[in-house]
């Protein structure tokens, strides 16, 4: 959508999506406006500062009225998001779009970066994130490896995550995916699949993480959710006879989208998989 002229350094930043307003965060900038979380409150693992920014509105539907109001220095969005409104952004301050979310969380790291003239420190988080990816795919190995799966229930269906923000992450710290649920080109495929109870067979993993929507959707997520955990087929799962099946917090295994998203991911993975009990001690009948 043509190159944007940002001023080093800007001050009031404004961000119109999870992603961004996490990786500002991380960067050491505090926006002052940013949109409303999918859910009803900020997700936990962010940063404090994030509540005392204002709200312009929500991620598909900002509010021109509410950015121009805080006289912003830059505006931070996607074009997967915010392609329709391009011009009237940029009608009210520089405005840097991502060509998408998601997947490309880490080429967004380097965009955001540049945008905030913090070329430095999103330099130095991408390279403690492959430090860290790193170090825990070794200590993957010692433990032999594992495959895992990422469950979604909602109000009215059932997904499995393949690609994506959480697949990237898993798909970085080594953890392969079930043959079920391997992709053929990551850039191309498909990032989810919804799961009727008979297709229940492809959630299988050595491990699976599970995550629960509430707010997604019309409908009660407890009663699908205990449709689907009592069926025959559920209790045929490896990872539920190996008791392999663990709860995960959505905010930043899949709405966040951002490093510090990735980084409370991979809090998570090695709590699971380097630290006594959790999936380590499934994998290991417990003698880890």
């Amino acid at each position: 959508m043509g190159a944007t002229e940002v001023a080093c350094t800007p001050q009031r930043v404004v961000t119109l999506g999870q992603g961004q307003t996490d990786t500002t965060l991380a960067l050491g900038v505090e926006p002052v406006g940013v949109v409303q979380p999918w859910t009803a409150e900020f997700y936990d693992y962010l940063p404090e500062a994030v509540h005392e920014a204002d709200v312009v509105g929500t991620e598909l539907e900002p509010s021109l009225e509410r950015i121009a109001a805080l006289d912003p220095d830059v505006i931070l969005g996607s074009k997967l998001r915010h392609e329709a409104i391009y011009e009237q952004l940029s009608a009210i301050a520089p405005t840097v779009v991502a060509e998408t979310v998601g997947r490309t969380w880490k080429d967004n790291v380097s965009l955001w970066a540049q945008a905030l003239c913090r070329q430095d420190a999103g330099d130095h988080l991408l390279a403690q994130w492959r430090q860290r990816t790193a170090s825990f795919r070794q200590g993957l190995a010692e433990l032999g490896g594992a495959s895992v799966s990422l469950v979604r229930f909602m109000p009215a269906e059932v997904r499995i995550y393949l690609t994506g923000f959480p697949g990237s992450v898993l798909r970085d710290a080594g953890l392969e995916r079930p043959p079920a649920q391997q992709v053929d080109d990551w850039e191309a495929s498909q990032q989810l699949i919804t799961v009727s109870q008979e297709r229940i067979p492809q959630m299988d993993a050595d491990v699976m993480f599970t995550m629960t929507s509430p707010w997604a959707g019309e409908g009660d997520v407890g009663q699908l959710k205990d449709e689907y955990t009592s069926h025959p087929l559920w209790h045929k799962l490896d990872a539920v006879h190996s008791d392999a099946v663990f709860p995960v917090d959505e905010g930043h295994w899949n709405l966040g989208g951002g490093i510090l998203a990735a980084n409370a991911m991979m809090d998570d993975l090695e709590q699971h998989f380097l630290e006594p009990g959790g999936a380590r001690a499934a994998l290991t009948d417990g003698d880890a």
